[in-house]
């Protein structure tokens, strides 16, 4: 039995055991130019002596069904050529038909988009003291590198950990090489390469300059920097249509990177507190390792392609620990899952791949399930950051804010449902995105909010509003921050809270 019928029987067979744990559902495709999509055409592992040779049978393959090597060539978005071979390319449904039916091929599927799934964590891990894993002495921790795939922000409710278990593994391993890859922010602190020796001879990755981003933003602690975006374009777009800041390059625009690159091998920094709250040191699992850094995510977003180049890349660096904190909203088969295929290949080459079980899916599911990835997540943590709502007649609803802001006195509430603007209906207005509410209905008093991945913070601040109730499915993840006093609350102190309101109309 050949490679490739080996694993499409052996992902096959594992793929139906794990779908009795989780649901399995395709996703929304993406039409482009005429009536061809980015697809991806799987092959595992190949024997050509070099990357050349990949590609030119690449090419050929491409050919055969689409009749010359130069419409091949215009086709093809990424190739895969050095931990695995595989190609992605703009093709018609017939096209990718024809493909998936060559005995070399184990998969062909269309790339979709995934998306994104604290210093303290180490103290409730019961990991020992900063001194012991300091810069100094750096002993063999100083070889590892930690490198991230990851996501941006996102509304979710489940804290990933793989960072953090990822870590664990490392403190008690000699001469190993980690690789994160999120995008990052070369100038904090937390990146700090003071104590460190020189860049372990082994790791072969590259730091590529792009925009913001130069060769003198990698150090001795930064060691590696890429980015991928070819894949995402050509489903999304160019990045300068969406209207948002960003980086064509591996600089961190939205923080979620350097968050989780300084989770896992973040350098101290004492003093450390988000606007006067959790004051204290920050510090990564193991301070004196290296990072690596594989950008992906665009806006949040993360294309199936590109996924897989940083893979590739990540692979042939020679990296010892791949962490990556992206995913599809549920489980995908083996077989067209990007992050399945890649850790599959990472495995094969003694790489441990670390991946978060995701932000979404009913209750009970997760995301990341291949049996070779070591899948993590946090169900609970041991402090909270509470706060409270003492209402007019003297109940008290509990919540919870990071906002270091009081009221001394009583204010009018207004559900924002009820302040809708003219031509916006209520339960549009209830989300307070922008330019939905009347500032004249809640000028002066607090604001009730649903929260929304665009939840306009500031724009209900310049409104007037001088406080803002937020309403969450589920009152525990606080991610966002406010220049009035701002809390969050769940279903059932909603409920009670309209009860209320209803009173005192």
């Amino acid at each position: 039995m050949s490679f490739v019928q080996a694993m499409k029987l052996a992902i096959a067979l594992t793929f139906f055991f794990f779908s009795v744990l989780a649901f399995v559902h395709g996703g929304a495709t993406t039409t482009t130019i005429s009536n061809t999509k980015h697809y991806i055409v799987y092959m595992g592992d190949h024997s050509y002596p070099n990357s050349e040779s990949a590609i030119l049978a690449n090419h050929e393959m491409l050919a055969s069904v689409m009749g010359s090597i130069d419409g091949a060539q215009q086709a093809v978005v990424n190739h895969y050529t050095k931990s695995f071979r595989g190609f992605s390319a703009m093709l018609t449904p017939e096209h990718a038909q024809q493909l998936e039916e060559r005995e070399s091929v184990v998969s062909v599927f269309e790339s979709k988009i995934n998306h994104a799934h604290t210093t303290h964590s180490w103290d409730f891990l019961g990991v020992d003291s900063i001194r012991q894993y300091n810069q100094l002495p750096l002993e063999s921790k100083s070889d590892v590198i930690i490198g991230v795939i990851d996501s941006g922000k996102d509304y979710g409710f489940v804290i990933s950990f793989n960072l953090i278990i990822v870590t664990i593994v490392l403190i008690n391993v000699k001469e190993y090489m980690v690789l994160v890859s999120p995008g990052v922010w070369p100038e904090s602190r937390s990146f700090d390469d003071t104590g460190l020796g020189p860049i372990p001879k082994r790791f072969k990755g590259e730091c590529v300059p792009g925009d913001g981003f130069s060769l003198a933003n990698c150090n001795r602690k930064l060691i590696g920097a890429r980015f991928y975006y070819e894949g995402y374009e050509k489903e999304n777009g160019p990045l300068e249509s969406k209207n948002g800041p960003f980086s064509r390059s591996a600089r961190d625009t939205e923080g979620h990177g350097s968050h989780t690159a300084s989770t896992a091998a973040g350098s101290v920094v004492p003093n450390v507190s988000f606007l006067g709250v959790a004051t204290g040191t920050a510090r990564g699992g193991v301070p004196s390792a290296r990072l690596a850094i594989y950008k992906t995510l665009w806006f949040d977003r993360a294309s199936d392609a590109d996924l897989l180049m940083a893979f590739d890349d990540a692979i042939s660096d020679g990296v010892d620990i791949i962490s990556i904190s992206i995913g599809f909203s549920i489980q995908r088969n083996f077989l067209v899952d990007p992050i399945a295929i890649g850790a599959l290949h990472a495995f094969r080459k003694g790489i441990l791949v670390s991946a978060s079980a995701g932000n979404d899916g009913s209750p009970y599911t997760a995301g990341n399930l291949a049996p070779w990835i070591l899948t993590v997540a946090a169900s609970s943590m041991d402090r909270e950051f509470n706060a409270n709502i003492y209402l007019g007649n003297s109940e008290l609803l509990k919540g919870f804010s990071l906002s270091p802001l009081k009221m001394e006195k009583s204010y009018g509430v207004i559900d924002a449902s009820a302040a809708a603007a003219s031509g916006v209906s209520s339960n549009d207005a209830s989300f307070c995105e922008n330019n939905t509410l009347d500032p004249a209905l809640i000028e002066g008093k607090i604001v009730v909010c649903k929260v929304a991945a665009s939840f306009q913070r500031t724009f209900v601040e310049q409104a007037g509003a001088v406080g803002i109730i937020v309403i969450g499915p589920l009152a525990t993840d606080i991610n966002f921050m406010l220049t009035i006093p701002s809390i969050l609350i769940g279903k059932e102190e909603a409920e009670e809270l309209k009860a209320y309101l209803k009173t005192k109309r």
